[in-house]
């Protein structure tokens, strides 16, 4: 049965991704130490029926003063339930070959003209702090297979500058009706608003979710404030996509959020539907997210879908008990048994 003949049809409900249980799930990959700010996660997945493999892209992290965004690597394997052990390590990239302070989420996609295999991948430019503040932009890598992703022949096509943003990051990209959309996370150069009448300067926020538009994958000319943090419910600090996936027949957008800044690091896990990949309305309400880990903030965030014949598969970077992350795999039937 295809994947948008769902369970629930026969009872008139449509359009609704199949939660998963986070604690149940697999690890994919451990981060690279023990305690706060050691990460491994911000996945990126993709299925290739050619080669029958999963491929994943995630990001190794150390805590701020260390290596931070140090080290990103795509595994690839057969069963996407195996152990890290099952799951073959087929490109990797330092911060130092992208000549930046720290690298973080990518996008891993294959073109369906060239069948070239594209990563959009941000990094922050290596600047010191005290005078010419760093920022985030995004960076494409294009090669004929994942194992000959060159750094070196890397291209810019978002930059902070080219919308008045502060910074462009974490992309999520697809192709819908032959148009690359990437939506990503940025932020407005004046992160405040005010002073208003009575005095006061409110925050505005320091992340949303802008929306960028190409037909080729490579020039992006224009962005679209899609999700603003604040009153409307959306977090009140900060929103990030995560994943945009078609269930028949609505858009679901999953994205992380956080309330106050003290939530940067252990965002939750949120819902949003849209028809038009554009306007889109909030399901979960605030502060209760779709999804949690059972352990120290609950944090479940970066959560990527794949649908692979009548299964989802969800990659997640999930809080431990030590306070670390590491990244997790879950698996879900979407068809009648």
């Amino acid at each position: 049965m295809a994947v948008h003949d769902t369970l629930g049809a026969s009872q008139k409900w449509w359009g609704i991704l199949p939660a998963f249980n986070p604690d149940s799930g697999n690890v994919v990959a451990e981060p690279p130490g023990a305690g706060f700010g050691f990460w491994a996660g911000a996945p990126s997945a993709v299925f290739d029926p050619d080669s029958d493999l999963f491929y994943c892209y995630h990001r190794l992290r150390w805590p701020l003063g260390d290596r931070r965004g140090g080290v990103c690597r795509v595994v690839a394997s057969r069963d996407p339930s195996a152990p890290p052990t099952g799951w073959r390590t087929v490109w990797e990239a330092t911060r130092e070959q992208f000549g930046a302070n720290s690298i973080e989420r990518a996008s891993l996609i294959r073109d369906p003209y060239s069948r070239e295999w594209r990563l959009y991948i941000c990094s922050e430019t290596a600047q010191p702090y005290d005078r010419n503040p760093a920022t985030w932009r995004i960076d494409l890598l294009q090669a004929a297979s994942i194992e000959t992703l060159d750094p070196r022949r890397r291209r810019i096509v978002m930059d902070a500058a080219m919308y008045g943003f502060s910074h462009v990051k974490d992309p999520v990209a697809l192709v819908v009706g032959g148009e690359y959309l990437v939506y990503t996370s940025a932020a407005w150069r004046d992160q405040h608003l005010g002073p208003d009448a009575a005095g006061l300067i409110r925050s505005r926020g320091r992340g949303l979710i802008a929306l960028h538009r190409s037909l080729d994958g490579i020039d992006f000319p224009t962005a679209r404030i899609v999700a603003e943090p604040g009153s409307q419910g959306w977090g009140g600090i900060n929103v990030r996509p995560s994943a945009v996936v078609w269930v028949s027949p609505v858009w679901t957008m999953l994205f992380d959020e956080g309330t106050t800044r003290a939530d940067s690091y252990d965002e939750q896990c949120m819902l949003a539907v849209s028809t038009d990949l554009q306007t889109w309305r909030r399901l979960t309400p605030s502060h209760q997210p779709w999804v949690r880990s059972s352990h120290a903030s609950g944090s479940v965030r970066y959560v990527d879908v794949v649908l692979a014949g009548d299964t989802v598969h969800y990659f997640y970077e999930y809080a431990r008990a030590d306070l670390s992350h590491e990244l997790r795999h879950a698996a879900v039937r979407m068809a009648l048994p």
